[in-house]
């Protein structure tokens, strides 16, 4: 099309034509010509956008995207071995000499770079109906913990234990590697044992944290996942169990690391994540907030450390949460 156009030109010119009326003799033409150039852009783009928008908003259709990417760098290694660039830290290697090495960071510590993203906080955001890749870009890369409102996944102690019984013997049967209670000494205390007690004791409070591989994959059979939690992410690496029944609980920090859900599942608990050294000296504030049933809070531990507590226990109600530790890298 383009070359008869050219043509035509060439041919106006011969026969002494001016610019202005080969214009306007050719301006239909050509509008045409650009129109079908756009919508040709158009059909090549529009797939594209199409892919990101699922990729950005569609965590199954993201996982799969990942795994046919991986299936065709695999196809790619008789030809090019990509390995040493995947596990790599840095693609330019530099010499061993001017390596800078990092001194490893403490349980409460965090890098100043971080403080950053805290020093300007004022509270801490809520949110609902809300996907993992949300959540992912807006709050957990930034470092910002996040209440989502509608986790709704409520029980009570008792409906718990009846599940527990039903569905997880192999729980009751492990041996729990932290543990805080007024149910039994510590050098005595036995799972079962310890949940027999809460039938008949008024005023009682066991924390507990699993950590045995058995004993995590026997909680998965009566702790759910919240719906922001996605298949592609790795399971938790050790679940907490929290529960305080008509007593009043101080302030307890407990160390967790990673990625960080909690679900608050009956009652209530005053939760306060506190900036990590040296974020802690005057930089970023403390944030103070009470999770309700149904209600959850994801972190990262990057920054904040965690405790819970109770103030005005329910006359009734027993205060219970879990909590899941994730490997976020």
């Amino acid at each position: 099309m383009e070359e008869e156009l050219k043509l035509f030109f060439e041919e106006c010119r011969k026969q002494e034509f001016t610019e202005r009326e080969i214009l306007t003799i050719c301006q239909p033409l050509m509008w045409r010509i650009r129109l079908a150039k756009i919508i040709k852009l158009c059909f090549i783009l529009l797939p594209l956008v199409v892919l990101y928008l699922l990729w950005l908003y569609s965590d199954t259709f993201a996982w799969w995207l990942s795994a046919v990417g991986r299936l065709l760098l695999i196809q790619f290694l008789p030809l090019w071995d990509w390995t040493p660039y995947y596990n790599a830290k840095c693609l330019i290697p530099r010499d061993q000499n001017v390596q800078e090495q990092t001194p490893p960071l403490g349980k409460d510590e965090t890098l100043w770079q971080n403080c950053a993203l805290c020093e300007n906080l004022e509270g801490i955001a809520t949110t609902s109906n809300v996907s993992y890749s949300i959540l992912e870009s807006e709050y957990l890369e930034r470092g910002l913990p996040v209440i989502i409102t509608d986790t709704g996944l409520k029980t009570n102690a008792i409906d718990l234990l009846e599940v527990i019984e039903k569905k997880s013997p192999q729980w009751l049967a492990s041996e729990p590697c932290d543990v805080s209670s007024n149910l039994l000494l510590r050098k005595l205390f036995n799972l079962e044992a310890a949940l027999d007690k809460i039938h008949w004791t008024s005023h009682w409070h066991l924390q507990l944290r699993n950590c045995q591989k058995k004993a995590i994959k026997s909680s998965r059979l009566f702790l759910d996942r919240p719906y922001y939690y996605p298949l592609h992410l790795a399971p938790y690496y050790s679940s907490w169990l929290l529960t305080v029944h008509q007593q009043k609980r101080n302030q307890a920090e407990i160390y967790v690391r990673g990625l960080i859900l909690i679900q608050q599942l009956g009652g209530h608990f005053e939760v306060v994540l506190h900036p990590k050294n040296p974020c802690n000296k005057g930089l970023c504030p403390s944030l103070r907030m009470r999770l309700n049933a149904g209600e959850g809070l994801i972190f990262t531990t990057d920054i904040w450390s965690l405790s819970y507590g109770l103030e005005k226990p329910h006359s009734k109600q027993t205060s219970l949460a879990s909590i899941f530790e994730i490997d976020w890298q």
